[in-house]
């Protein structure tokens, strides 16, 4: 018994066992896609902070740049009351490190050094041509700002200590003639910035590249430039340098452990107006573009999924606990069923023919029922045709049987006779047709005959009064071009015409030459009869649902019982055949019969 269950177990758990190992895996690929989406969304702050406090510096600058400069500027000399009345703003502006104003040759000619938040010192003047920051600046036109790349300060080609990360942002200074007497050079202190971007909301790493890969600041190195101090020990994996040459645009590589997000950041011959609708926006010039990339290292990815995969394994030593247990229990009552199951199977055998046999039986009463609801629906029919199909021609041989009573006139006399005769030929007719109907009852099915439809109509017209005379008014129009022979029962045929022409006369309009018409039509490859007349019409908004329903009457003045229509309906449903009505009060009614 055990090698049934360990096979059991195996082809549950097996399963089981694929079915988690997908689960883990889409799982940990939402999660990486939504560390991803955050990584971009803090990427994307990062970079818009970074932008920000960039333009705010160049801003700085450029309003250094837009004063109006007096005529052979010498502010630490015949101009020094200009600079008085700036000074506490360089001293207020603590991101300034250095604020100087150099020549034409690079000399400077004013320099401010803060000592502290709240000390400046001024003086101590240097000769900067050879720096290529100055060479740049010299080479700006108006309306043009250089931003530096982020350097670590030296004094003297020495690197300053303790380290001091800056920037120089240079434009060129105009006098009141529009002349151009030198530059003003702002070094702004970047540690505060590169410190906010290196401030983590998450384990994330984050590494700042200038555009020879060098490495500007990182969260993992305190110190920033790390490769002008000499401390370079960072080694950017060499699977991405390829992916890093190619990056122009943001962009994410995720892996299976790692998460890198690359940010461009590109101010090089942008144009920014700071703000201001009024002046011509600036241009930005720097020698270099920087690239942020965000990593999510595999310790976060590992800290989000192995609640994941600790769940899991739960689950499968639960799952394994569980099925190898239900496996028992199992085939240890399947061992126990095949003997009952022996007992059992004889028994079925007498269940199953005694179903079968209540199924036939079943089959039989459904025959039965059906055939008893069409004998009752033929009867019903039945039943009205007789009373009301014999009604019209029995009242045209009284009317004409009171005429000839009347009548003393012999040729009168002989014109009435043979309508007479007609009118019985009529009944004779229907007469036969009822018997036929009564077979059809009797064989339980619809006989179903070729048809003339002109002759059947032209028969049925004779059973009236106003259209058996020729001067009553109401003409019966015939146009079967399209088709005159259908396969269909005469008798529910001749009922169906009986009743148009019938509700044609009972419903017309007084004081117009009334008619009825039979039109053939071929409409989708089925036949199609149209029958039209210009009566009263209906109002078919109020109406329109209701017409071929079973004692529904229209128009209380005049006698009727509401069956016509409705038995018309009931004789095209039994074959097969569909009708519609579009009628206008005043106007007339159109029947469409589709068979």
């Amino acid at each position: 018994m055990w090698k049934r269950v360990l096979r059991m177990f195996v082809g549950l758990y097996l399963p089981l066992l694929v079915l988690t190992f997908c689960v883990y895996q889409y799982e940990k690929k939402k999660q990486i896609v939504g560390l991803s989406q955050f990584q971009k969304r803090d990427a994307a702050l990062k970079k818009d902070y970074f932008l920000e406090q960039c333009n705010g510096l160049l801003k700085d600058t450029e309003y250094w740049s837009h004063l109006e400069y007096p005529v052979d500027f010498e502010p630490m000399g015949r101009h020094t009351t200009f600079m008085d009345r700036y000074i506490e703003v360089i001293k207020e502006i603590t991101d300034y490190d250095q604020f100087r104003f150099i020549d034409l040759k690079g000399q400077e000619i004013y320099r401010a050094v803060r000592n502290n938040a709240d000390s400046v010192t001024i003086g101590n003047l240097q000769n900067k041509e050879n720096h290529e920051y100055v060479k740049a600046g010299l080479a700006l036109k108006k309306n043009q700002l250089y931003l530096s790349q982020i350097s670590l300060n030296r004094e003297n080609g020495i690197v300053e200590k303790p380290n001091k990360p800056v920037i120089r942002a240079v434009a060129p200074i105009y006098d009141t003639t529009n002349t151009k007497v030198g530059l003003v050079v702002i070094n702004f202190k970047m540690k505060r910035v590169l410190d906010q971007l290196k401030s983590k909301v998450a384990d994330t790493e984050l590494y700042l590249f200038d555009d020879s890969h060098r490495l500007i600041s990182s969260s993992l190195h305190e110190e920033d430039l790390p490769y002008e101090s000499g401390k370079a020990d960072f080694i950017f994996p060499d699977n991405l340098i390829a992916n890093i040459n190619k990056i122009k645009i943001d962009s994410t590589i995720a892996g299976e452990e790692q998460i890198w997000r690359f940010q461009p950041i590109v101010l090089n011959g942008t144009k920014n107006s700071f703000g201001s609708n009024k002046k011509m926006a600036s241009e930005i010039i720097t020698p270099s573009s920087l690239l942020m990339v965000l990593e999510i290292p595999p310790r976060m990815i590992a800290s989000y999924t192995k609640p994941l995969a600790d769940s899991l394994i739960t689950f499968n030593v639960i799952c394994i606990i569980g099925i190898m247990t239900l496996c028992y229990l199992f085939q240890k009552k399947k061992v126990e069923k095949e003997l009952f199951y022996k007992e059992l199977e004889s028994k079925n055998i007498l269940l199953s023919r005694s179903k079968d046999q209540l199924e036939e039986n079943n089959v039989m009463v459904n025959e039965m029922n059906n055939s008893l609801e069409i004998r009752n629906k033929q009867l019903s029919d039945f039943s009205y045709l007789i009373s009301h199909n014999l009604r019209s021609p029995v009242t045209s041989m009284s009317v004409i049987v009171e005429m000839i009573q009347k009548e003393k006139n012999p040729e009168i006399l002989h014109e009435l006779l043979p309508k007479l005769d007609i009118v019985s030929k009529s009944i004779t007719h229907l007469t036969e047709d009822i018997n036929d109907y009564v077979s059809i009852l009797d064989t339980k099915e619809i006989k179903i005959v070729d048809i003339d439809l002109q002759e059947l109509i032209l028969e049925v017209k004779n059973e009236f009064t106003e259209t058996l005379l020729d001067n009553s008014g109401f003409e019966v129009q015939l146009n079967l071009a399209a088709w005159n022979h259908i396969s269909y029962s005469k008798f529910y045929m001749q009922s169906i015409v009986h009743n148009f022409i019938s509700n044609a006369i009972k419903y017309k309009r007084e004081n117009v030459s009334s008619y009825i018409q039979f039109e053939s039509a071929i409409e989708n490859k089925q036949k199609v009869l149209y029958v039209r007349d210009n009566g009263i019409g209906l109002n078919m908004e109020r109406h329109g649902d209701n017409v071929f329903k079973l004692y529904k009457r229209f128009h209380r003045n005049i006698s009727g019982k509401g069956m016509g229509l409705f038995l018309v309906k009931s004789q095209l449903d039994a074959l097969n055949a569909t009708i519609t009505i579009n009628s206008k009060e005043g106007v007339g009614t159109t029947f469409k019969l589709i068979f």
